[in-house]
């Protein structure tokens, strides 16, 4: 009996090892089914440039490429350069222009790619952090997203006239040497320049050996000691422009309006303008204006958005019931209702040198509505005369009530998709949730800012899967706008927790989100880039705006996000409607749409 009792033991002890076993085998596998999937969709949708909306203007569909990339080969030798000794990076132009080779001006008009290359050579074998502990410098790695990207470079092509900054993405080379980590690394980009001005380039390598990318509990990068890039000396792109060209700021207002909220655009100081930024009801953030490239902002008030609203009732059909948005986001998108409940007055005039107009307003008291963490869930009542005010929080009637409300704003405050939510986020999306709010009719999702800060890359896709799943279970036939994370640059991360924010982390957890989203949602989607505003300022200003621990902008910077999502949402409802604007109560002339 006890030989039996002995064997049957052992046999159960074996199960339970098997078991085990399996169900680490399972979780192996579906890790690995996660990170082909995430590597599947990074490959299968095309990668987004600033291009992405100009290609349909036939001037740029005809340029001539000869400087591309594509036309650009790279010298071998390139890759070999472990012996020349110098560590620096530098740029490459086309010809191979290198700094001791001097240079000259490059003529391209309007459009036309120029390829720029960056190479960085090794700083010792391997890499700079090869004297560390080799298990802290394998934490970091690059994310599955873009397993090539070892340094995080920010470069600048800038107007040496107007002081236009010009972003140029990079991306790593197809080369074996881009798998390893003690290699030579080459990455290449091009520039794309639509206004008349001579450019230079302007950047630097932020971290090199992947140490960008704070995906493990490592300790943080408590410095931040960029490396210049050695660029061509004399080496300059002229670009052409010609008066008649739908590019030139003189043709601003005879282009059409912007119908989407992640139209590329840049800053153009005030004074080069050939018209008065008011006249079009430009936001104007230290002596610049923000210009789309392809089509014109409208200027809109606070008031006209909810006329708008009201009157047009965007990506909705028809109904007797106020028109209601579905709103989940973060500190950026409480700033961004302050805005709009307050009809532009909060953080205005003298009041935006206010810290918490500049940076964190997180204990600020707003009588319209809590808006802070102790509070979830705000139903909002607006109207164009006495803008927004709660008549609910986390289930509870306020005492006002609005007398004329046209349009309502039900809006959860979430971080992301982490675990600093109180509750799991899912709930969030349950019926009995949804179903206690009126019925949306667009819905607007924040996400991004959170989920870098705390979520590693991997867990971040899983979440997102679940979360494409309960959204598209909740809004079966509604139109959704995602909101892009804000744009990081130029600093060490800060706060308390550790928010684990980098340039490049932000741009890949918000492209593949973007994609996740266009793949499952379609025509359904618009997408709201308010990262692309703070990434095209001039360096210097790009440093202050994103110097806040919280990575919140200054309240001038929140008009111009609103006003994006203004012009992408209010913009084609009143094109289809045929002349509504001339229909509504003070809309401005109907030529504004023409």
């Amino acid at each position: 009996m006890l030989w039996l009792a002995d064997a049957g033991w052992r046999q159960a002890a074996g199960r339970i090892r098997l078991n085990a076993k399996a169900r680490r085998w399972a979780l192996v596998a579906a890790a690995v089914a996660l990170i082909v999937l995430v590597l599947r969709l990074c490959a299968t949708i095309p990668r987004l440039d600033d291009e992405r909306h100009l290609r349909s203007d036939k001037s740029v569909q005809s340029i001539d490429r000869r400087y591309s990339c594509a036309a650009q080969p790279l010298d071998a030798a390139v890759w070999d350069l472990r012996a020349a000794g110098s560590s620096r990076p530098f740029a490459i132009l086309p010809a191979g222009r290198r700094l001791s080779n001097g240079g000259g001006v490059l003529k391209v008009t309007a459009g036309q790619p120029v390829c720029v290359r960056i190479v960085v050579p090794p700083t010792s074998l391997g890499g700079v952090l090869a004297k560390q502990e080799k298990t802290i410098v394998e934490l970091f790695q690059p994310l599955p997203s873009e397993p090539g990207l070892w340094d995080s470079i920010v470069l600048d092509a800038v107007g040496q006239k107007s002081g236009i900054s010009i972003p140029i993405r990079l991306r790593p080379m197809q080369h074996a040497h881009m798998a390893r980590r003690d290699a030579v690394h080459v990455y290449e980009g091009e520039l794309r320049a639509y206004d008349a001005d001579v450019f230079a380039l302007d950047g630097v390598v932020e971290y090199r050996d992947a140490a960008w990318n704070y995906e493990q509990p490592a300790p943080l990068p408590s410095t931040y000691r960029p490396e210049s890039i050695a660029v061509p000396r004399g080496a300059l792109v002229k670009v052409i422009v010609p008066r008649a060209s739908s590019f030139h700021p003189g043709n601003y207002a005879r282009l059409p309006v912007c119908q989407r909220a992640d139209e590329p655009g840049r800053w153009i100081s005030t004074e080069a303008l050939p018209f008065a930024a008011e006249t079009h009801g430009l936001p104007v953030y230290n002596g610049r204006a923000w210009l789309p490239y392809r089509c014109r902002l409208r200027g809109y008030t606070y008031s006209e958005f909810l006329q708008c609203l009201d009157d047009h009732r965007p990506f909705a059909s028809d109904s007797p019931e106020k028109y209601t948005i579905h709103w989940f986001g973060d500190t950026n998108t409480r700033r961004a209702l302050k805005k709009i409940t307050s009809l532009g007055a909060w953080c205005s005039g003298t009041m935006a040198t206010r810290s918490q107009c500049l940076c964190d307003d997180s204990g600020e008291a707003f009588p319209r509505f809590t808006g802070q963490n102790t509070v979830r869930d705000t139903l909002l009542e607006l109207n164009d005369e006495d803008g927004g005010w709660s008549v609910r929080e986390d289930g509870a009637k306020k005492d006002r009530d609005m007398s004329n409300p046209q349009a309502r704003i039900y809006f959860h405050r979430w971080e992301g998709l982490t675990r600093y939510n109180g509750a799991r986020w899912q709930t969030t999306l349950q019926p009995d949730r949804i179903g206690a709010y009126p019925r949306a009719d667009l819905v607007v999702v924040s996400l991004g800012n959170m989920d870098v800060s705390f979520t590693q890359f991997l867990e971040h896709a899983r979440q997102l899967n679940e979360l494409v799943e309960l959204l598209q279970a909740a809004y079966d036939d509604q139109h959704i706008v995602l909101r892009m994370p804000q744009y990081f640059c130029c600093r060490a991360p800060s706060g308390n927790p550790p928010r684990r924010m980098q340039r490049d982390r932000n741009r890949l957890y918000g492209e593949y989100m973007r994609r996740l989203f266009e793949l499952h949602f379609g025509t359904r989607l618009h997408v709201w880039d308010v990262g692309s505003i703070a990434e095209t300022l001039p360096l210097e200003l790009r440093k202050e705006v994103t110097a806040c621990a919280v990575n919140t902008v200054p309240s001038e910077l929140v008009d111009l996000e609103n006003l994006q999502l203004i012009n992408g949402i209010c913009n084609p409802a009143m094109l289809r409607s045929k002349g509504g604007l001339a229909a509504g109560r003070r809309d401005p002339a109907n030529a504004e749409l023409a």
